[in-house]
């Protein structure tokens, strides 16, 4: 993708393959994607925030792409995956930045930005609304909520199955996830009480949408037959260690300045409406955008209008320090 500059960066333990758009010395945005991604679901974000002024650094984060990780699980801890976003925040030469985060890297910038709120000047989360500290381990709600129905979190919890049904044909279950969970094929994505797999109750697109391209898809594709899905699944699989971890914390408010992004048809937000409604107690100085006709892939979905908020909101909090 000519737009970036690739390289490798050693933090905490790893060889970090990052892409970076923009100068060394300008403010730093650094850009945490989710499951099943890489680096590159940012790709329509580094040139604008490029020009805009920035210097944005998009990683492939622990256990995926071309950095790779452990294969054990506890090794994905969020405590652990924190000091990875701190210690690539030093590695590029900074002592703070501003954090953008999607699904599982939303989730990540709110506990970097609640345990270390000197370093991180404001935060851009989408899908993964945070919600403060939960009552109980994660897989002991989610059995309560769903009770004998499939879930994928928790069918990510078993050991070897999930990654065999999803390296199987990496293209398809791709092609199949994008799909299911975009504005376009939620409609279709039904969960029947049979299911005893992650892609059975998604639909495959007929044609890639625009913002995900076949040149687009076999880049993830290559991603994900280099990595494999262990290291990814891995992050489900250390929830309730993460949890028993934090569970006696006390710092769970958000101080800096945050922009939250959310699709309507994203079912994360539709299933994470409690924690949406909680998210004013917990982060005082917050703005959120809910995007119509915009399922789980936000910032490909709908990259133009995603744009916008971002650089509104960072020109807002700029013009705030002067």
């Amino acid at each position: 993708m000519a737009f970036t500059r690739e390289r490798q960066i050693p933090a905490n333990g790893l060889d970090f393959f990052v892409a970076e758009a923009g100068e060394a010395g300008a403010p730093l945005v650094l850009c945490l994607h989710g499951f099943p991604e890489c680096w590159a679901s940012w790709r329509y974000q580094l040139p604008v925030l490029a020009q805009s002024g920035y210097y944005a650094v998009a990683p492939d984060l622990r256990g995926y792409g071309f950095t790779g990780g452990p294969k054990e699980a506890d090794a994905y801890r969020q405590s652990v995956l924190v000091e990875d976003v701190m210690a690539l925040i030093k590695a590029l030469g900074y002592d703070s930045a501003i954090l953008m985060g999607h699904d599982w890297g939303c989730g990540l910038a709110w506990q970097v930005a609640r345990r270390y709120p000197k370093a991180i000047r404001a935060v851009i989360g989408m899908s993964v609304p945070y919600g403060g500290p939960a009552p109980e381990p994660p897989t002991t709600a989610m059995r309560k909520l769903f009770e004998d129905r499939f879930f994928y979190m928790l069918y990510f919890q078993q050991a070897a199955l999930p990654e065999q049904e999803l390296e199987a044909d990496v293209s398809y279950s791709l092609r199949c996830i994008f799909h299911g969970l975009s504005a376009d094929g939620i409609a279709d994505f039904k969960v029947g009480p049979d299911d005893t797999g992650f892609l059975q109750s998604m639909p495959v697109p007929a044609t890639q949408p625009r913002w995900m391209r076949e040149e687009d898809l076999a880049y993830y594709v290559e991603r994900f037959e280099h990595s494999g899905f262990t290291g990814p699944i891995n992050w489900y699989r250390s929830m309730d260690a993460s949890w028993e971890e934090s569970r006696d914390d006390t710092d769970w408010q958000i101080v800096m300045p945050t922009l939250f992004i959310g699709g309507l048809q994203d079912p994360v937000i539709m299933f994470g409406q409690k924690a949406l409604q909680r998210m004013p107690d917990y982060i005082p100085d917050l703005r959120t955008v809910m995007l119509d006709q915009c399922g789980h892939w936000i910032q490909m979905e709908q990259a133009a209008e995603v744009n916008r908020e971002i650089l509104a909101f960072l020109e807002e909090i700029h013009a705030d320090e002067v």
